[in-house]
């Protein structure tokens, strides 16, 4: 990759600033940032010029739900266009690993994460990892919070299962608004895992700034749009996360997940453990055999409802981001359903197009990636291609705002001015798709 301190001309690129697109201009980099956007600028001496004719050129892609347990996942999101990372969920070493990394290097995605997210004691998320720290009740929340910050938290997770579906232990009301009440007083927000329609509405009336997931229909009546708007909140979509395991949507999810291996600008920078992961055969049928198996009373994901809920948030209004749930896959057999959501940077362009079909425009679809979790998550420095912004770009042949799917064809990844030198990995002569 080159330093982010030589300079490059972008010249002639069509540009989608974060919000909308532009005509075709040039924009310059220098010393890391955006030194300037527009028609008049010169070529600097010794500056690396680049024609984008033909070309977007793009803010680089923020996916607001990952789960980046490996720090590999840094490089594999770079290689697709995604510069940041917002992790929902890790522990406290594996957290300060990779933000070394990323502050330390510019070939890997920057991050930022919740650590670990707060849940009871005896609920769905301490039973599968014991060691996680729990909360009793109110009186705990604050010394909870203030022990992910002191960890390096950006945001809190709070993780809200429906006592109703699954019988087992929840957070109170009254120990969710005292987190959220918490992480306000620390200076960070609190996003929550709400499985169900009643989970969502708790958390939001307890002051709650965003939903981290759309798993299915959210029973979005006038009360609860007007309780949204009144935050205002985010909604993190995850539509990926319940299209993988659509047992109804099976044919057309196994045929976008094979067009994304395929892709000759996507499929050839897979590294090995994330390509075994897309190209195993019958992957996601054991998924999602895995998924009815585990089901509980309230049935959990709901691909149809969660297009419902998302076409509706947007209709009025609503922040619509762009999150994946991907996380980087275990080796071995491992769990089915996880490595169906594995694909750090190259799941965000299947994201994007399934935002798409729930009805937002290519352009909303695209500020739901850029300017908006820019906005939401107070990342004041990117999402927008803007003179004094980091220069973190995405340059891809042909028009996402006509065409979603022209996010894949990338021809350029920059992060801090630096560009990316992609890597194809070799994959066997023989990998089949699902």
């Amino acid at each position: 990759m080159t330093s982010g301190g030589a300079s490059t001309l972008i010249r002639g690129a069509r540009i989608f600033d974060g919000q909308r697109l532009r005509p075709a201009s040039s924009v310059l980099l220098a010393g890391g940032a955006i030194a300037g956007v527009g028609d008049d600028l010169g070529v600097p001496p010794g500056a690396e010029v680049i024609e984008g004719r033909g070309r977007t050129l793009l803010p680089g892609l923020i996916d607001c739900h990952v789960h980046a347990g490996d720090v590999r996942a840094l490089g594999q999101a770079l290689a697709f266009g995604v510069t940041t990372e917002l992790d929902m969920f890790s522990g406290p070493d594996i957290a300060a690993q990779r933000r070394s990394l990323a502050v330390s290097h510019d070939d890997v995605a920057d991050i930022r994460t919740a650590v670990q997210g707060a849940t009871p004691a005896g609920g769905t998320w301490s039973r599968i990892s014991p060691d996680l720290p729990t909360v009793a009740g109110p009186r705990d929340a604050a010394a909870f919070v203030r022990a992910q910050v002191a960890h390096g938290a950006d945001y809190l997770k709070i993780y809200l299962e429906d006592p109703a579906w699954y019988g087992m232990p929840a957070l109170s009301a009254d120990t969710v608004r005292a987190l959220v009440a918490a992480a306000h007083a620390s200076g960070i927000l609190a996003v929550a895992h709400a499985d169900s329609a009643a989970m969502a509405r708790l958390f939001i009336q307890a002051g709650g700034d965003g939903l981290a997931h759309v798993l299915g229909d959210l029973g979005l009546t006038r009360a609860f749009l007007a309780d949204l708007h009144r935050r205002p909140a985010f909604v993190v979509a995850t539509l990926r996360a319940t299209a993988v395991l659509s047992a109804p949507h099976a044919d057309e999810i196994d045929a976008d997940q094979r067009d994304l291996a395929r892709h000759p600008r996507l499929g050839p920078y897979l590294d090995e453990p994330t390509r075994a992961a897309f190209t195993r055969p019958g992957l996601l049928d054991d998924a999602r055999a895995r998924g009815a198996k585990a089901a509980c009373r309230g049935g959990r994901l709901d691909f149809d409802g969660a297009l419902r809920s998302v076409a509706a948030l947007h209709e009025a209004g609503m922040q619509v981001l762009a999150g994946t749930d991907t996380n980087y896959p275990e080796t071995g057999e491992g769990n089915a359903i996880l490595k169906a959501y594995a694909g750090h940077g190259i799941a965000l362009h299947h994201e994007l197009a399934l935002l798409v079909r729930a009805g937002l425009s290519p352009a909303a679809a695209l500020a739901g990636a850029t300017s908006a979790p820019a906005d939401a998550f107070g990342l004041a420095d990117r999402g927008r291609v803007a003179p004094g912004l980091r220069a973190d770009l995405l340059l891809v042949v042909g028009d996402p705002c006509a065409d979603i799917t022209a996010t894949r064809n990338i021809a350029a990844v920059w992060r801090n001015g630096a560009r990316l030198h992609r890597q194809p990995h070799p994959a066997p002569h023989d990998a089949m798709t699902p």
